[in-house]
């Protein structure tokens, strides 16, 4: 337990960097020159390859979060900072769901992962207010939420690129569901353990949010779920009908 508190807990908040500091662009930069590169590498995957890259990504994301689950645990972290169940953690059980021979859950894993992770993975690398706002950046739980939304940036980018999906605007009735599912269960743990799962309780270091969690607690919660589970999936919708540009929205 030593070994862990000096390399895990050893520093003063005068080396937390903060958001928009050097640090935090220069983590900016990473992303996307790692997802660039990434993306560039891969560009000679055939559908197969690209499958088998994707079950090693689903391997490795997962082992690393049981991995910081066992860690966060051991040095006595409450249900916050170890119970994966935020908003882009879902992205663990999204990776392997895509893999369901039943079309539904396989749909609906692969509209998370596109629909819903590569905004979030950039939204959150834009404003890291769990990462860079709490530890320095050499910190490990700094380099895993670089590495993490890289990754969840990455993937769901080459699937869009490799045709392994093709979003259809129905598909937001699955990536609802799955969303919707997690903040039901989310709820109940907060209201069990106190935690904050999927944000439900309160924002995190957004003022808009604190503001309307201060006037209404149902109404933040209202707005929270239905950011989550709606309008990410449209606005990432949007943008792919954008990008490719789709005449029209398969139904």
């Amino acid at each position: 337990m030593l070994a862990i508190r000096f390399f895990y807990d050893n520093y003063t908040w005068d080396q937390v960097p903060g958001i928009f500091s050097w640090e935090h662009f220069l983590f900016i930069g990473i992303f996307a020159a790692l997802v660039a590169a990434g993306l560039y590498l891969c560009r000679d995957l055939t559908k197969k390859q690209t499958e088998k890259l994707l079950l090693w990504v689903a391997i490795i994301v997962s082992g690393v979060e049981v991995l910081k689950i066992t860690l966060r645990i051991a040095k006595g972290g409450g249900t916050d900072t170890w119970v994966p169940l935020y908003y882009c953690s879902l992205f663990i059980y999204a990776i392997w769901m895509r893999r369901a021979k039943a079309e539904w859950l396989s749909r609906m894993g692969y509209a998370y992962i596109t629909m819903g992770g590569i905004l979030a993975a950039v939204l959150f690398t834009l404003y890291p207010s769990t990462s860079l706002a709490l530890y320095p950046a050499w910190h490990p739980a700094s380099l895993h939420s670089l590495l993490y939304h890289t990754v969840m940036a990455f993937t769901g980018l080459l699937v869009l690129i490799k045709g392994l999906y093709a979003p259809r605007a129905k598909d937001a009735i699955f990536y609802g569901a799955f969303i919707l599912l997690a903040c039901v269960v989310g709820y109940f743990i907060n209201e069990w353990v106190g935690s904050n799962c999927m944000f439900l309780h309160y924002a995190f270091k957004l003022p808009i949010l604190d503001d309307l969690l201060v006037y209404s607690h149902g109404l933040y919660m209202l707005v929270v779920v239905v950011a989550q589970a709606s309008l990410m999936f449209w606005a990432n919708f949007g943008m792919y009908q954008l990008f490719t540009n789709k005449k029209g929205v398969e139904a």
